[in-house]
């Protein structure tokens, strides 16, 4: 037989054709069924439909299999594994082949099954750029079988749907994921460019307890008709074996039409019947558009003179339906567009006059209309990245770079067609070259590829006229420095250590070292100064005996250069000598602090006796006493005062802000320190470290400018007799990250490292927009150039009680990870509101914040530490991610906690989490509101629509997918349904309540 198909609607009608001659031996044309986490495909017995492994549509992941004891119910073998995702990221996404401007179904499927034990799963869910829902798992939640089912159209020239998994601060999982393409003309009333719908029910009306639920082959879309729940037992069901077409003219051609097995029931009655359906507010929230589908065909044998006629009212907007017209196989479609109200909507089916038969209703269908989110990133980024990401192995990263949540590695402004401002790739492992397609990204900012394996040249970036910070510091890249980058008059911050550089560094770009930029070349060895003349490095011959002819010359060259440098050596030492004997002293200035006399004489570093000081301070301003009393206006104002003295407000004559801190007689800090101070902040420049901006020296006595911080300590604004504005829990998320971003830069980008060791609230200081910075560095001490921070530094021990590191402490052994335990009692200090010594308490062990706030979180009590005024404003996840991070920081042995690297991508994650949560709330509401995380109890709460544990497959018996009825009682051998959170998805409730009230009489 040949079968030939014309036009576009008849290809669809030859495939529904195929299906009916052969639907038991294949699945239709188009069908993508994904078994997640499995290692084998399959074929289901009872439908034939093949289910494939999702290697070739995703690259992010890990494979599970769920415990038997969960699964032994469960009849689908698809639902036996799952891919679970860690939250290390911000997308994980399904790449599905679909046609372009077509309707499909999507379907997924979530079954915990106790993958992971007390971890609550958050993600939420996205098409393309649109959000369609999110999850919220308690980790006793494990049996509960979930479905989200939506129906949509792909943009004209596409070729693909994107389904992606968004972790909000735990991992996300999903067991199955099906494509399922519909007719051209299918939902085609509601599904546009621009809209797609949620599915909350869809009934096989008249079917009794017992039948199963129609899906494939039946209905060649797979779409499942459900049983109605028990409390539409009080219907009349009505049933024939009578062959009802589902192709006709007239009202019936409309392709949402259900299959003939479900035409083949009905409920039904004499008279009329009527129920409200009613969806949640959070679902209201979104949208208040509904799309019902209501299906009428003939199931009675009604006599030649017998009329079945009935109106069919919608909140009392009422349409007539006359299957008698139609008769005998043809039926009646009705499918309006509802503004549901938080009221419901009530379905009333009654008899007219003169008609001897009243109302059926054989199929209905519910979903919601929502908006498909319009905007994306601009295409000229989108390309761009496109090459970025291939030529350094990312291309696991698919879809809209921006939307619905940006890239881990990339921030966006948020316009409609939005552009890429940052990229932040610091140790990705990254491998290959820098694109030259980066340069096409014209809005970048700040662009972080350091700590990678990047090997080849620096492309031409001279179009990034916005970039402020390159960061290309430790990898192996070559070639010359581009003059190009000295045309980027906005770039900041150039950082190229330690790489394979070669040649010199242009003068140009030079040059603008004394004009604000930021500039670090150091450890690339055939790089040179701009007036210098490179080190050029020939090859070598070997004669034919196997000996270098070179080496004679080389040796002489080298004795030559050695001697040179002693008789130059010789010269400076001598100039030097004599220049500083001549050298006048400044005149000695003597200052008043209370009782205290303090004398000063204020020169600059470079007059001490050693020339690698100045050398190292040459980049902080010598200020002469004169200019340090006209900025403070002789000391008026004092802002605080520390261990190394009194701290003044000052006013430099630019008009530029300053606090002056000035050494006292009682400091401990001698010159030592002073000039330790100096000289790591002359060359330490990074957004959240105060910037040292001069200096006075004279013996004993010392000043340091500092940038002003306007807006005081950390300290003063969470606790104390002096505590300024309480900061809100966002804010002091950001002042966590960006505390812990300082400290990170000290620890590793700094050479050599930096050791603070004194991280205390009193020292991270906040601007007027309440950007935190870390300040006072006058104990800090350097690491050996090998060390990795955990081999330890013998010293004596200084910081601040409370804040010691134990190992610290009790073995004078001083590492990185004694700042991360004080970094950790500052993150406590940000949780709690409290001091890291509570004096209320009268027993001495009890003392420290770290002690009792590990008590209270062993104990599961976290609420009970929580600062009250944030109570209530914060995102569950978000708060849990920075309690646990504390609590590793303070880990008794320094070998058990994190190092900042690892804190700073934690608290990555917890700012990540309480963003989602509260971007939710803005394009789904369905996600839990800010502070209103909890646990769930499976006795309280619902969730979305259950298929049944065997292949019986009864309807939602709770949950958004479906009115939230009493379980049917004929699935007695499945496990009772658990559902994690109201906040999730949408359900649809049935009113009035379950008594015998909420249908109407019937009239007889």
């Amino acid at each position: 037989m040949t079968i030939r198909c014309a036009g576009q609607y008849g290809l669809w009608l030859c495939l529904l054709l195929i299906s009916t001659l052969n639907s038991a031996s294949a699945q239709e044309p188009g069908f993508i069924s994904i078994d997640c986490g499995a290692t084998s495909n399959f074929t289901d017995p009872v439908t034939n439909i093949h289910w494939t492994t999702d290697a070739s549509y995703i690259r992010t992941g890990i494979n599970k299999i769920l415990s038997g004891a969960v699964t032994t119910a469960i009849n689908d073998k698809q639902i036996k594994t799952l891919r679970y995702f860690p939250a290390d990221r911000s997308r994980h996404c399904y790449t599905l082949p679909a046609a372009s401007n077509s309707t499909f179904l999507v379907r997924a499927s979530f079954l915990h099954g106790g993958f992971q034990a007390a971890v609550d799963n958050s993600f939420s869910i996205s098409i393309g750029s649109t959000i369609v829902d999110s999850l919220n798992l308690a980790p006793n939640v494990t049996d509960t079988f979930l479905v989200g089912e939506y129906i949509i159209k792909t943009d004209l020239g596409s070729d693909s749907i994107l389904f992606c998994l968004l972790p909000n601060g735990s991992d996300a999982f999903l067991n199955a994921l099906e494509l399922r393409p519909l007719a051209p003309d299918m939902y085609s009333e509601s599904v546009q460019i621009g809209e797609y719908l949620k599915f909350l029910l869809r009934y096989n009306c008249g079917a009794d307890s017992t039948d199963p639920a129609i899906r494939y082959p039946d209905d060649p879309y797979d779409r499942a008709w459900y049983v109605p729940p028990s409390k539409f037992s009080k219907f009349l069901n009505g049933k024939t074996s009578r062959n009802i077409p589902v192709t006709s003219s007239g009202p019936a051609a409309v392709g949402d039409r259900p299959p003939m097995a479900v035409l083949q029931s009905a409920w039904h009655d004499m008279s009329w019947f009527w129920f409200v359906l009613t969806p949640p507010d959070y679902e209201l929230e979104l949208t208040q558009a509904f799309y019902v589908n209501m299906f009428f065909a003939e199931v009675d044998d009604l006599g030649p003179s017998d009329v079945r006629e009935f109106s069919v009212s919608l909140d009392n907007k009422m349409s007539l339906v006359n299957l008698t017209k139609w008769w005998p196989g043809p039926y009646e479609l009705y499918n309006p567009h509802r503004k549901f109200t938080s009221a419901g909507t009530n379905f009333s089916f009654q008899i007219v006059p003169d008609a001897t038969f009243g109302p059926v209703l054989n199929a209905l269908e519910l979903y919601s209309v929502r908006e498909v989110e319009s905007s994306s990133t601009s295409t000229a980024d989108v390309s761009a990245l496109d090459t970025f990401k291939a030529l350094l192995g990312l291309s696991s990263w698919t879809g809209d770079p921006c939307f619905p949540i940006p890239y881990s590695w990339l921030t966006c402004d948020q316009d409609t067609s939005a552009r890429v401002i940052t990229i932040n790739l610091s140790n990705y492992n990254l491998t290959g070259t820098i694109p030259a397609s980066v340069a096409d990204l014209t809005a970048l900012t700040d662009l972080w590829l350091d700590n990678n394996k990047i090997t080849g040249s620096i492309p031409d970036l001279s179009k990034l006229t916005k970039l402020t910070t390159l960061h290309l510091q430790n990898n192996s890249i070559s070639g010359a420095i581009p003059d190009t980058l000295a045309t980027l008059t906005s770039l900041k911050e150039l950082w190229l250590s330690n790489n394979q550089l070669s040649g010199p560094i242009p003068a140009a770009l030079y040059n603008r070292k004394d004009h604000g930029l930021d500039l670090k070349t150091d450890r690339n060895k055939n790089l040179c100064g701009p007036t210098e003349n490179c080190k050029v490095v020939a090859p070598v011959t070997i004669s034919k005996g196997g000996g270098s002819k070179l080496g004679p010359i080389i040796g002489g060259a080298v004795g030559g250069v050695v001697a040179l440098i002693v008789i130059v050596g010789l010269l400076v030492f001598c100039f030097c000598r004599k220049s500083f004997s001549r050298k006048p002293a400044l005149p000695v200035t003597s200052l008043a602090f209370g009782d205290t006399n303090i004398h000063h004489t204020c020169t600059s570093v470079a007059s001490s006796n050693s020339a690698s000081n100045a050398a190292a301070v040459r980049q902080a301003r010598p200020f002469t006493l004169k200019e340090v009393e006209h900025a403070t206006n002789n000391y008026k104002d004092q802002i605080g005062v520390g261990g190394y003295g009194p701290v003044f407000y000052g006013k430099l004559t630019d008009g530029t802000e300053v606090a002056v801190k000035l050494n006292s007689d009682n400091s401990e800090q001698g010159r030592t320190e002073f000039l330790n101070e100096v000289s790591f902040l002359s060359v330490v420049h990074h957004k959240n470290l105060v910037s040292l901006l001069g200096y006075c020296e004279d013996d004993g006595h010392h000043i340091l400018l500092y940038e002003f911080m306007p807006s005081g300590t950390l300290r003063e604004h969470l606790y104390g007799k002096d505590m300024l504005r309480k900061i809100s829990w966002r804010e002091r998320l950001d002042i966590a990250l960006n505390a812990a971003k300082g400290l990170e830069y000290l620890h590793n980008d700094c050479v050599p490292r930096i050791i603070h060791r004194d991280i205390k609230s009193n020292n991270i200081l906040l601007s007027d927009k309440l950007l935190a910075k870390v300040a006072d560095f006058g104990i800090s001490r350097s690491t050996p150039e090998d060390d990795t921070g955990s081999s330890g530094v013998s010293t004596l021990v200084k910081g601040t009680t409370g804040y010691l590191d134990p190992e610290y402490y009790t073995q004078g052994k001083l590492t990185q990870k004694s700042d991360v335990y004080s970094f950790g009692v500052v993150l406590l200090e940000i949780i709690c509101g409290r001091p890291p010594i509570l004096q209320t308490f009268i027993d001495p062990q009890e003392h420290m914040l770290v002690e009792w706030a590990r008590g209270q979180m062993n104990s599961n009590n976290l609420e009970s530490i929580i600062d009250p005024h944030i109570r209530g404003t914060y995102n569950r996840e978000a708060m849990w991610k920075l309690a646990e991070l504390a609590m590793d920081c303070v880990e008794p042995h320094g070998v058990n906690r994190p190092d900042m690297n690892q804190v700073v991508r934690a608290l990555i994650i917890a700012v990540e989490s309480e963003e989602q949560a509260t971007r939710t709330q803005v394009y789904s509401p369905t996600q839990p509101s800010v502070g209103g995380g909890r646990n769930y109890s499976a006795d309280t709460v619902d969730y979305p629509l259950t298929y049944s544990t065997d292949n019986s497959s009864l309807p939602p018996t709770e949950g958004p997918f479906a009115p939230t009825y009493p379980p049917n009682g004929s699935n007695s051998s499945a496990p009772a349904s658990r559902f994690a959170s109201q906040e999730t998805f949408s359900s649809v409730s049935l009113d009035p309540d379950t008594d015998s009230s909420w249908m109407n009489p019937k009239p007889r």
